[in-house]
């Protein structure tokens, strides 16, 4: 979009915003700790301009975060498009959040050692309970009616981060070691811990195979010159 004066819009901060996040996503498990000086060493970048852009690590996580959570949102209207069932764009998301969360695992791994705050925990979980609730409302009469919609938004995000969160550590080795890591498992239980009433997904389905693909996240884009 061009500049009020006339002049195209300076194309830098857009990309020192995109090395940055292309850089949390290319760390591995190698790399050791995850600090801002290493991240913006990565990236190309001074500290400063990291700093320029994200108020530190918890800030950048949020960002990145949100990036999945909007990609969410991007692949439910399609498959609305689509006249797909609500069942079955909660287990899209429950995909693109297992990929998105094993393709960034060595970042978000370091998260869980600089102690992110207590804040920007509670955050997250507002901010997927909130989709949750979304889902739950398009349901309607099909979600039982003793249960409140807000609280179960909140109680299916909790578990659903401690399911992730958990995963992350126990996977550390294998990454470690540079081994593929395996999302099934993780996948399967996050739907399988869901009712079935909200995942369109009885105890014997098995989980649909096109779920364990990984979906893309795109990543920030840097402008045309």
């Amino acid at each position: 979009m061009p500049s009020t004066d006339g002049r195209a819009p300076d194309p830098r901060p857009a990309r020192t915003r995109a090395a940055i996040f292309a850089a949390a996503r290319d760390l591995s498990a190698s790399d050791g700790e995850v600090t801002v000086n290493a991240l913006a060493h990565r990236a190309g970048v001074s500290r400063a301009a990291f700093y320029s852009h994200f108020s530190g690590l918890d800030d950048l996580m949020g960002a990145m975060l949100g990036a999945m959570f909007d990609r969410q949102q991007e692949r439910s209207a399609e498959l609305a498009a689509e006249g797909r069932s609500i069942q079955e764009m909660v287990q899209v998301a429950a995909a693109t959040m297992v990929a998105y969360v094993a393709h960034h695992h060595a970042f978000l791994r370091g998260a869980l050692d600089w102690k992110f705050t207590h804040r920007t925990y509670m955050i997250l979980v507002d901010t997927l309970a909130d989709l949750h609730v979304v889902a739950l409302g398009h349901l309607g009469d099909q979600v039982p009616s003793y249960l409140p919609v807000p609280e179960t938004g909140r109680f299916f995000a909790g578990g659903s981060l401690d399911l992730l969160t958990r995963w992350l550590v126990e996977t550390e080795q294998d990454a470690r070691d540079g081994k593929e890591l395996d999302r099934e498992p993780l996948l399967g239980a996050l739907l399988r811990l869901l009712p079935s009433w909200y995942t369109g997904l009885s105890p014997e389905d098995p989980i649909p195979q096109e779920l364990v693909i990984e979906w893309l996240i795109p990543e920030p884009q840097e402008p045309d010159d």
